[in-house]
This record gives structure tokens, C-alpha cells and sequence, in this order.
């Protein structure tokens, strides 16, 4: 099943943004493949201003680094990788959504898809 992870890390360091993302991406990433699964893509979004301030741990976040990853593997992975992430200090907010491969054999990011509506609209 393929799945889009969205994932905001903490800044602990202003001049190195990326810190943080990284090691959360390459921790993701080696769950998912110890797992028999397939990472596809992952698209960094870049440290933003959030809309709201986020408390996590008794810390305020008023910004984060916001990425993307493509990924295939089973359910059960699924939800321990949302269990994990969910516990993990390092990430102020994640979220999975699930693509429908039937109509579509790449759907590509969640960026992608709204770029290509936004073409065929035009």
C-alpha cells in the first residue's frame, strides 16, 4: 500500500535548519526497510513559520521543518511507524495519508497531484 507521510520536526538550531529532518528522515526511512518496504520519494518543504505555536513537551515551537515522504509497506508498519513518530520528541506533528493505487500507478506527492489539477483546471 503506498502512504505520504507529512512530518514538521523541531528547529533546536537556527543556523543548520535541516538537523533535526534529517535524522528523523533517515530513522523513518530505515524502519520502513528494515520492514520489507520501499521509501519513494522524500521532499524536503524547508523550515516555516507554523500558523499556530505548537506545544510539545513544555517547549513552544512558532516554526518547524516541514517534509514529505513517499513510501510503500505493509499496515502493521504503518502503525507502528505513526506510534513512533508520534512519541518522539523531535516531531511536533505528523500525519499519514493513504493513496488509492487503483486509478493511478504513480500518484506522486501531495504537491505534484495539486500542481498537476491546478494545470488540467487551467
Amino acid at each position: 500500500m503506498y502512504y505520504e507521510l507529512f512530518a514538521i520536526a523541531r528547529i533546536t538550531d537556527p543556523l543548520n535548519h535541516a538537523k533535526e529532518a534529517k535524522k528523523i528522515a533517515s530513522t523513518v526511512g530505515k524502519l520502513i526497510l528494515n520492514n520489507r518496504g520501499l521509501v519513494r520519494s522524500i521532499t524536503s518543504l524547508g523550515a516555516r513559520p507554523l500558523p499556530k505555536i505548537i506545544s510539545k513537551d513544555q517547549e513552544r515551537h512558532f516554526q518547524g521543518y516541514q517534509f514529505l515522504m513517499g513510501f510503500d509497506c505493509s499496515v502493521n508498519v504503518q502503525e507502528q511507524l505513526l506510534r513512533t513518530l508520534k512519541k518522539d520528541p523531535r516531531i511536533l506533528r505528523s500525519g499519514i495519508l493513504k493513496h488509492d493505487l487503483t486509478q493511478n500507478l504513480d500518484p506522486g506527492t501531495s504537491i505534484e497531484q495539486a500542481v498537476k489539477a491546478a494545470k488540467q483546471r487551467a
